[in-house]
């Protein structure tokens, strides 16, 4: 990767970790009357930034943006290591699951500018961060396994937050400057997994 290159991932990483931590604050600020628990919100917005981190900046560079944002948020709050960590893997694996069981299901790439592979992907995602997070604090908290009463709580929260997610991100990228940018970066990932592309797309370029 280009030097140039290599530098404008990590200051979007670094921005997506700022955002996130940012949104997270807003929400507990904005929905705090309608939270279950200290952890579990009944809505959750910045679940979807944690897929846009992927789908945007790819499987590495979008879960350091999560993980990072995640420090953020639980070191400020005064965590223990273990805890922030089983809480980043957790923020971390949800997102990389979702779009592994897109591609899984539908053999194919999930189009950021469709509203419809947004919200099946926010499906998948809020089923499976309520399973991951239920089970990091299972970990910490092993009686907590079989108390799933916030399972259920913690899924409609994030298929909430990732759905209204969606129809934001969706119209923002169309309304704005944004869009092109996130397409160069989705075909950028694509070539990147799939290097075939970019031989293919060499061929053709010579062929005219």
């Amino acid at each position: 990767m280009p030097s140039s290159s290599r530098l404008e991932i990590s200051v979007l990483t670094i921005l997506f970790a700022l955002l996130f931590w940012a949104t997270h604050d807003f929400n507990e600020w904005l929905f705090r009357w309608f939270e279950f628990s200290i952890h579990v919100n009944w809505i959750y917005l910045p679940a979807f930034l944690r897929l846009t981190n992927v789908l945007v900046l790819g499987p590495i560079w979008g879960s350091a943006a999560t993980g990072l944002g995640v420090c953020m948020i639980a070191g400020l709050n005064g965590n223990s290591p273990d805890v922030i960590l089983v809480n980043a893997l957790a923020s971390i694996f949800s997102p990389l699951l979702s779009v592994f069981i897109f591609k899984l299901l539908f053999n194919r790439r999930v189009e950021i500018s469709q509203v419809k592979d947004l919200l099946i992907l926010a499906c998948f995602y809020a089923l499976m961060n309520a399973i991951t997070h239920h089970l990091a604090w299972a970990l910490e908290e092993p009686e907590q396994l079989l108390s799933i009463r916030q399972v259920p709580i913690m899924f409609a929260g994030d298929l909430i937050g990732a759905c209204l997610g969606s129809l934001i991100f969706t119209a923002l990228i169309k309304q704005s400057g944004l869009f092109e940018l996130i397409k160069k970066r989705a075909q950028l990932l694509a070539l990147e997994e799939n290097p075939y592309l970019n031989e293919k797309r060499s061929e053709d370029e010579n062929k005219n």
